[in-house]
């Protein structure tokens, strides 16, 4: 007759060993399972990566830093190691050199290297909308009867004979956002080359009623003196200059060929890092204030409000937007020639693919009920079968 089966503390020695590494590897199963899941990965177990950035606070790249700050980049495997040049214009020789596989890259930089028939692939776009705009003095604009809200032609023909800070590189797309409503930038306000901080200084005492810039100039003069949107490209108001492939996140094409999951893992970390800024924007600026403690927490809470609308809802990459970099390339520069070259082979859109929703923490928990319970019955199964023995 078969013997009803005893609880543990009823068991030989030998039986409560024999059920104890059991439910032991259960258990410990149960934790792998439930962390794997998780997408948990240890600092241990991580591997560094060496990204090629063209400067180290450049929030144009707001993508790749939220990825970075947020870990979301660790949650895949990898610890990112900047390498800097000592000035931007560098970037592309630090690229052709291989001092870094992965690289952060303006369009002027990718479309330079691949005219140059280098083997860059883009994997991941950062930036869709020009992330320039142009703001004016506020009393200048009530001086002169103009609002956010008037058509974009009153807008800038409300300007005429401004004297319009500029740094020396964005005059083309200056004059581009003027010709899109017929106007000539040329004529109709008086552009100030400024460089960098120049731009600020020029605005604060008086020098120059407008600015046609970006971060961190752009939130500086909205933050500290007062001044006001007239026209924000980062909404792509200005068809022209919106829905493109700006900043990318690119590699060479032999890390793609022989490194494929390190490239989809990175793009899978910065679509985690634009879905974060469309959906927490508060939570995106903390993550910029907990990277850039030094600066104004104001500045980085205007800035993430401004650039949000610019930043694409996925990273996926084409090769028809690559002739925009050359269409927009900046002014006093001479363009690159991408004729006869398969732009297709520069690009790897297959890379992205939608994110799956993440495991809740009552799925986790569930499942580790579960699984705890396969262990108890396990453990029984394996006693009722050593009494069935005796």
């Amino acid at each position: 007759m078969r013997r009803a089966a005893r609880p543990p503390f009823m068991l030989a020695p030998r039986e409560r060993r024999t059920l104890g590494r059991t439910q032991r590897f259960m258990l410990a199963l149960a934790v792998v399972l439930v962390h794997g899941l998780a997408g948990g990965r240890t600092a241990d177990a991580r591997e560094a990566v060496r990204v090629l950035v063209p400067d180290r606070d450049n929030l144009q790249y707001a993508s790749f830093w939220l990825a970075q700050g947020a870990g979301y980049f660790a949650d895949e495997g990898y610890d990112v190691e900047l390498v800097v040049p000592s000035a931007p214009a560098q970037t592309a020789t630090f690229f052709e050199e291989r001092k870094a596989d992965v690289a952060v890259l303006p369009p002027p930089v990718y479309a330079g290297l691949v005219a140059r028939r280098v083997p860059v692939v883009l994997v991941a776009n950062l930036l869709a909308n020009d992330p320039i705009d142009l703001v004016v003095r506020r009393s200048v604009l009530e001086a002169r009867g103009l609002r956010a809200d008037m058509p974009l032609r009153e807008r800038l023909a409300g300007l005429r004979g401004v004297k319009l800070g500029i740094a020396p590189h964005p005059p083309s797309r200056l004059r581009a956002l003027y010709t899109s409503v017929g106007l000539d930038a040329d004529v109709d306000v008086e552009m100030v080359i400024l460089h960098g901080k120049e731009q600020n200084a020029a605005f604060h005492d008086g020098s120059v009623d407008a600015l046609y810039a970006h971060t961190p100039y752009l939130e500086r003069a909205i933050v500290h003196d007062d001044a006001v949107m007239l026209v924000d490209q980062n909404r792509g108001e200005v068809p022209v200059l919106a829905g493109r492939q700006i900043h990318a996140l690119a590699v060479h094409r032999s890390l793609l060929e022989l490194r494929a999951g390190l490239a989809t893992a990175l793009v899978r970390a910065i679509a985690r890092a634009e879905e974060l800024v469309h959906r927490a924007p508060a939570e995106a600026a903390a993550v910029f204030a907990r990277m850039f403690p030094a600066r104004d927490r104001r500045e980085l809470e205007t800035i993430v409000r401004l650039y949000e609308p610019a930043i694409p809802k996925t990273p996926a990459v084409s090769a028809a937007q690559i002739p925009n970099a050359v269409t927009l390339f900046p002014a006093g520069q001479d363009k690159p020639d991408l004729s006869g070259i398969d732009l297709t082979k520069h690009v790897a859109p297959e890379l992205y693919a939608p994110p799956k929703p993440p495991v809740s923490e009552a799925k986790l928990a569930l499942l580790f009920v579960l699984v705890a319970a396969l262990t108890a019955t396990a453990g029984i199964t394996i006693v009722r079968r050593r009494e069935t023995r005796v």
